[in-house]
């Protein structure tokens, strides 16, 4: 359900593209919802065909994914889709993200490479009608497992799932939430614990 990551490639990394927060090599229908997702040198969250996995007679075309409701910031790019044929609603985007040399944008790869800001991606393809840019302030303190935090002006709820109804810390929420793994997200910065083995 809601996860965090905050990922950079290894030094002496194979992949010489960094690394990427979510990847799905060849999934289809897969859901990726109300995550927070930062520091990825490649994507926050990647989708590729793996044309030589074969189940149930054909390869993997990495369709008919869904990514609903993450926060991304500092990613040199928020999502790459292998191909149109995917979804993604009510995202939220650190805004600041945008403006350094394409960094944040959207890509998708296939039938041609495209890079996309919000508006672009709204327009061209449908995705995010209910997504938004926001001025988020995050910092991640690993050794303490606290991340400080804040989003300066309102960002509107989004629509959840049944799966949703509770956040990262075990709070209940309603069908109507703030993006991101978290019940609320603050105006002004405040640290919270992100210890996955806390409050569970």
């Amino acid at each position: 359900q809601t996860t965090m990551v905050d990922m950079t490639s290894a030094d002496g990394s194979t992949d010489r593209v960094g690394g990427n927060g979510i990847i799905m090599d060849g999934s289809d229908e897969t859901i990726v919802a109300h995550n927070l997702l930062g520091s990825c040198e490649y994507a926050g969250v990647r989708t590729r065909t793996i044309e030589e996995r074969v189940v149930e007679g054909r390869g993997g075309t990495a369709r008919w994914n869904q990514l609903l409701n993450n926060i991304f910031y500092k990613c040199s790019k928020s999502i790459e889709f292998s191909n149109p044929s995917n979804k993604a609603d009510g995202n939220l985007y650190a805004k600041r993200e945008t403006i350094d040399q394409g960094h944040g944008l959207n890509w998708i790869s296939t039938p041609e490479v495209l890079r996309l800001d919000l508006p672009a991606w709204q327009k061209y393809f449908g995705f995010d009608t209910k997504g938004a840019y926001g001025d988020l302030k995050i910092n991640v303190d690993i050794d303490s497992l606290t991340m400080t935090w804040s989003l300066s002006g309102e960002v509107s709820d989004v629509e959840t799932g049944d799966h949703f109804y509770h956040d990262f810390h075990g709070k209940a929420v309603s069908k109507l939430r703030k993006p991101g793994p978290f019940a609320q997200i603050p105006g002004t910065q405040e640290a919270i614990s992100i210890d996955p083995r806390a409050g569970h």
